[in-house]
């Protein structure tokens, strides 16, 4: 709380870095409305979290966040194949790498 000019209490507004709104809905609510919520997603950005019996399910995202993701996780991907192909390795036979891993070879051969 701070205080005001005349030394009242008041609220402060909440410090948001990023504002993400975002409401839940029953899959029996979203029954009835899946089309209203999906356009209102598009249109704001707003993510919605379905529920079946209180547990959390899913959650939908406008297709710019969904984009916005897979760009994140194609640059996370090429980051660790860059430090992959940093490091030194070692070529080995299959019958090797089963022993460095210590899976049995003939156990491995009848899957």
């Amino acid at each position: 709380m701070a205080i005001d000019e005349s030394g009242g209490a008041r609220a402060e507004a909440p410090i948001c870095v990023t504002c993400v709104h975002m409401s839940t809905h029953s899959l029996r609510d979203l029954r009835s409305k899946l089309g209203s919520v999906v356009r209102t997603v598009a249109a704001t950005g707003e993510e919605v979290i379905i529920t079946d019996s209180g547990t959390e399910l899913a959650v939908i995202i406008s297709m710019a966040d969904y984009e916005r993701l897979h760009e994140h996780a194609d640059v996370a991907d090429a980051l660790r194949l860059r430090d992959l192909r940093a490091r030194s390795f070692t070529a080995m036979t299959l019958a090797e790498m089963l022993d460095a891993l210590d899976v049995d070879a003939d156990a491995f051969a009848t899957r």
